[in-house]
């Protein structure tokens, strides 16, 4: 018998005014979130494969689905007649915005009462990247544009290609070697040679806003970029390599259109339905856990690197050449992954990779006490291929991958307040920091 739950968060559809909120909002009316319990996996991954819920998060107690008003009850129905439990923990989703959207408006005056000094981005200065507020798509390039004027010898930004819709797609390169001579002159460089003689140069990856609603994903990128470039202890011995923003088509879109939206913006042939799954479209085991329907979003495309943003991604990796730590920044639910996703079998270094883990969340957790849980992807939650961390490990063989879910455990989702990017950053920077020191 289904056993029915009280409503967490209710709102009333008749009340919602969606001219109050911006127009990438408006679409989400009549949606709901609904929390299915575990063990229901195969019923969950089979409703995402057709298209009728999208899973928000990957809790290992729960499921969060959101459902479009047209689904709700064919899903209502199959729960039913499946025995299985379920509660509405967001009965109108754009009511919830509504209220997100408040409180983040009230947050901002406040800090602007505060006397603090506003932050500034614009085509003509952006010395660093936003923490009180989230990046446009613009602002991030002006930031990224000023980074090789003002650090000619530290810092590369080059494009690695172009999106769907032609846009590009940046690669951030912090030089080993270089940070303490920039800062210091001679002596700087006297203090290079002794620290690349004591420690071993290590090479890092870092990708960030593969998928476009997870905008905590880009902001906390930016802010490792800003951290590696001013902290040359960490710099100096280290080749690091950061993309901020993996899908800028589908990124854009979430301002302008759909705020929901996860995918990139590839037209596909015979579908009404847009985009292809970034994290889906990767060349190792393709296409386990994820979905040959269009209108899902773990669309997994036509073919293994069918898209040209995972193509520029392959080939920037591949040129790079060993790389020792990759990591793919996402959200949300505080959770630290690594290999295999395709398979519960362990994958090469799989106690090397649970150990640094490890510390990688007691670095995280110092600061702010936040929690990450180290798990393994398949093994957490439910088989699914086709993403970067199975491809760095199974083809560029490196040693250390991970999925990072940032924040947060799942009271905002993906509308984390932007007061929390500069703590976000932080911890995630202080997990690496030791990271890095016990690697070294």
């Amino acid at each position: 018998m289904l056993a029915w739950f009280s409503v967490l968060w209710v709102a009333t559809v008749g009340l919602v005014n969606s001219k109050e909120l911006p127009s990438n909002y408006h679409q989400l009316r009549g949606h709901q979130v609904w929390q299915v319990s575990d063990g229901m996996d195969d019923v969950v991954q089979g409703l995402e494969a057709e298209g009728v819920v999208d899973v928000l998060d990957h809790s290992r107690s729960r499921r969060s689905l959101r459902i479009a008003p047209q689904h709700q009850e064919y899903v209502h129905n199959l729960l039913k007649d499946n025995n299985m439990d379920y509660k509405i923990h967001i009965e109108e989703l754009l009511s919830f915005f509504q209220e997100e959207e408040s409180a983040e408006e009230e947050s901002r005056l406040s800090r602007r009462s505060e006397s603090r000094e506003q932050q500034i981005c614009t085509a003509d200065s952006c010395p660093q990247p936003l923490t009180d507020e989230y990046m446009t798509l613009d602002q991030m390039e002006w930031y990224l544009s000023e980074l090789t004027d003002s650090h000619p010898d530290l810092v590369d930004v080059s494009s690695i290609g172009k999106s769907v819709e032609g846009r590009d797609i940046w690669l951030v390169h912090i030089k080993a070697g270089k940070c303490r001579e920039e800062k210091e002159g001679k002596r700087g460089r006297r203090a290079k040679r002794m620290a690349r003689r004591s420690m071993e140069t290590k090479t890092l990856w870092i990708e960030g806003g593969l998928h476009a609603r997870e905008w905590i994903s880009p902001a906390v990128a930016l802010r490792l970029i800003d951290n590696f470039i001013n902290d040359c202890s960490m710099s100096e011995t280290n080749e690091v390599y950061i993309v901020p923003m993996s899908n800028p088509d589908g990124y854009k879109y979430t301002w302008t259109t759909d705020r929901m939206w996860r995918k990139n913006r590839a037209v596909i042939s015979n579908s009404e339905c847009k985009g292809v799954d970034l994290n889906r479209n990767w060349d190792y085991h393709w296409g386990v856990g994820a979905s040959k329907s269009p209108c899902s979003e773990v669309y997994q495309g036509l073919s293994a690197f069918s898209e040209p943003e995972t193509q520029a991604l392959r080939d920037a990796m591949k040129k790079v050449g060993d790389i020792d730590l990759v990591l793919s920044l996402h959200s949300y639910g505080q959770v630290l992954m690594y290999p295999w996703g395709w398979t519960a079998d362990p994958a090469p270094d799989t106690e090397a990779m649970k150990k640094m883990g490890d510390i990688f969340a007691g670095g995280a957790r110092e600061r702010h006490g936040s929690t990450y849980e180290v798990v393994n992807s398949a093994g957490g939650f439910y088989y699914a291929s086709g993403a970067t961390d199975d491809w760095a490990k199974g083809k560029l063989n490196s040693k250390y991958v991970y999925t990072l879910e940032l924040r947060d455990g799942g009271k905002h989702g993906f509308k984390l307040p932007s007061d929390q990017i500069l703590d976000a950053g932080n911890e995630v920077w202080d997990g690496i920091k030791r990271f890095l020191n016990a690697l070294n």
